[in-house]
């Protein structure tokens, strides 16, 4: 589950100018204009503490009903429901916002009502009803699309589709919705400027869920900038707790404590009890990962106390009962873990109870119903040629029949037997033949059909690979060019982010190297070209390619294979296999140690046995089966430095391997290294 983002989303209200700053404190004799400078008075409120916000917006009512015009009294209306939902008044939010509605329509205001529509969503977004929410955002979305504001819009509208789908645990998803809002924010210039710093900390939560830290610390500063004045609070105690968690993932534990204690005070000065139960929310599950039980006891006296607060929001309930079963769970009381997690379950179910990805992926579905229409089409088209085919055939046989019979009536009619007999054997081998090449085409079909799913079965399992190991180098690469794209970087933070794209495209550009070479055996099909290669000669080759990152970890490699060995393989699938093993070992080696390479032979079997030893970190009984089963696709694992994994090394080394009539063992424990043993034909 989620973090979400605990602050108010406020919405530009359209329609309303700014063309003066007078106001009449008696509103006496109140003109159409000065409207106009009350509302900008109260919307400049919107949310603040010490409901000065509410008077203003109250006041601005009062006027607007004073002249009696429907339209100012509408957006009072609106005006009220948003400051109501801002204080967690939400009955009054719901009757606020259904009479701008009603007032709306009444007049006819469809600009008036795309907002109304838009902010009432956010109530129903809160309680969890994401069906409901969902629906007046599209209706919105249609009325402003209808009326022509469909750039500005945008950023509103994607914003808004990014915070429901981060709620039901679909970051990515999130992630792409956010990245439409921030084109469309630069689309229209930055003139909804005050949505910038919320964006930013939007970005720096979603890259902290994805572990993409060095993204996730540029947005949240970005945040942090903008949080100069004291009506930012909320967003500078954000930033600062996601700088808390990136710092501890760079192992600064002790600014990492300082900037989450500084998060936390800063959401204690809030008036709101929402905000201060979130900040000892956010202080305990932070006091958990650093083991400070001391500090997460307090947090948790005190969010107990409080847990029944703001319930009717599933995903702040969600919270409140996860951090407090992990409390309860690491200090040994089963019986109250059992009730939070309970309480976590109700929550979350809550949250799923309506899927709001389903409407989202209702074009795609449409898409995919008509693409399953057209091959059932093509189905029947194809069952109705072979019928077609057969009432040829068989046309074709009773014309034969018919004709057969003809000849033998001529035959006997001129007694002329031998010229009957002739042509009735010419005809039934026309016959033979047809049904000949009808059980050919069969076959032929049947071997099509069994390529076809092999092909579909390999294209699933690159598909999977792919899903696994290119989602988090994207994503990184992807934020990256957002921010270059609109030149939000300086040089120094070109710079340090640069040195983590090289570093990711590297890894990227092995992985799809990979995937190339067997993805082109997969689909294109394997031509083995098998030459006799001087086994030494073909090994020390492929370890020029590691010298290097050999050098670099200062491993020493053994070497002991006889110059007279000699195998028959396909020469460029022997490399593969040999790149693949030699990456991992010396992947999962450790600094300073020995990598053994041996070959001994069995003449009389007429098999060569090579062995690549290394001293690495190993692998447990589990992870070897894997490997041998075939079934280690998708899985990748950190080197020794780090090192990213590809995730389809070990599959081209065992597709090549039996391609060329040879196998492979693997023997390993956890700390002891690991050995794999090539079984390979001798010349």
């Amino acid at each position: 589950m989620n973090k979400r983002h605990y602050f108010i989303v406020l919405f530009l209200i359209l329609g309303i100018s700014n063309s003066s700053n007078a106001q009449d404190s008696s509103l006496k004799d109140v003109r159409k204009w000065d409207l106009d400078s009350l509302y900008q008075i109260a919307f400049s409120l919107s949310g603040t503490t010490g409901g000065q916000s509410t008077i203003e917006a109250r006041r601005y009512l009062k006027a607007s009903k004073q002249i009696g015009d429907s339209f100012y009294i509408a957006y009072a209306y609106d005006l009220l429901g948003m400051e109501a939902y801002a204080r967690n008044l939400l009955d009054s939010a719901f009757v606020y916002s259904d009479s701008a509605i009603s007032i709306f329509r009444a007049i006819k205001d469809s600009i008036g009502l795309s907002t109304a529509l838009h902010n009432k969503s956010l109530f129903h977004e809160y309680l969890g009803e994401y069906a409901t929410a969902l629906q007046l955002i599209h209706s919105g979305r249609e009325m402003d699309l209808i009326n022509g504001y469909k750039t500005e819009n945008d950023i509103f509208y994607y914003h808004r589709l990014s915070d429901i789908v981060y709620e039901q645990n679909q970051t990515e998803l999130a992630l792409r919705y956010a990245h439409k809002a921030w084109s469309a924010l630069h689309e229209t210039d930055f003139q909804h400027s005050y949505l910038i710093p919320e964006m930013h900390i939007n970005y720096a939560y979603l890259y902290l869920d994805l572990e993409v830290y060095d993204l996730a610390t540029y947005h949240a500063n970005k945040a942090y900038s903008f949080t100069k004045t004291d009506s930012l609070e909320i967003l500078r105690s954000s930033a600062l707790e996601v700088l808390a968690y990136t710092s501890l993932h760079e192992g600064d534990t002790i600014k990492a404590n300082n900037l989450a204690q500084e998060s936390f005070k800063l959401s204690l000065a809030q008036s709101d009890a929402y905000y201060r139960i979130y900040g000892y929310i956010s202080l305990l599950d932070f006091s958990l990962q650093i083991g400070d039980f001391e500090i997460a006891k307090e947090c948790a006296d005190f969010v107990s106390k409080h847990d029944k607060d703001f319930i009717e929001n599933p995903t702040f309930a969600w919270a409140v009962n996860s951090s407090l079963y992990s409390y309860y769970s690491l200090i040994k009381n089963p019986a109250r873990a059992l009730e939070y997690l309970e309480g976590r379950n109700e929550a979350e179910e809550r949250i799923n109870k309506y899927d709001g990805l389903a409407a989202m992926r209702h074009f795609d579905e449409e898409m995919a119903a008509r693409g399953k229409q057209l091959a059932l089409a093509k189905n029947q088209l194809q069952s109705q040629k072979i019928k077609e085919q057969r009432i040829y055939i068989f046309g074709a046989i009773a014309l034969l029949c018919i004709l057969s019979l003809a000849l033998v009536y001529i035959a006997i009619s001129r007694k002329n037997i031998q010229e009957r007999n002739l042509i009735l054997r010419e005809r039934n081998e026309l016959i033979e033949e047809q049904k000949t090449e009808i059980l050919q085409q069969q076959k032929s079909l049947k071997e099509q059909n069994e390529e076809l799913n092999k092909l579909l079965n390999s294209k699933d399992r690159l598909f999977s690979i792919l899903a696994h190991d290119l989602r988090q180098p994207f994503n990184q690469i992807l934020g990256i060019i957002d921010l270059i794209e609109v030149d939000a970087l300086n040089a120094e933070e070109r710079k340090e982010i640069m040195i983590g794209l090289k570093s990711s495209v590297q890894s990227t550009s092995d992985l799809v190297s990979n995937v190339l070479v067997w993805s082109k055996a997969q689909f294109a099909g394997v031509s083995i070209n098998k030459i006799d290669l001087a086994l030494s000669e073909t090994v020390k080759k492929a370890l020029l390619y590691f010298s290097i990152a050999l050098n670099k970890k200062g491993i020493n490699v053994n070497f002991d294979v006889p110059e007279d060995l000699r195998i028959s393989f396909d020469k460029d699938h022997f490399e593969s296999v040999l790149r693949n093993i030699f990456s991992n070992a010396y992947k999962f080696s450790t600094e300073g140690s020995s990598i053994s390479i041996e070959a001994t032979a069995n003449f009389k079997q007429k098999r060569v046995y090579l062995s690549i030893i290394d001293q690495g970190i190993g692998m447990d009984k589990q992870q070897v089966e894997k490997i041998m089963d075939g079934s280690s696709a998708g899985d990748s694992y950190l080197g020794t430095l780090n090192e990213d994994g590809t995730g389809i090394g070990m599959i081209i080394v065992r597709d090549f391997l039996a391609e060329n009539e040879a196998s492979f063992t693997v023997e390993s424990s956890l700390g002891e290294g690991t050995s794999f043993i090539l079984n390979l034909p001798m010349a």
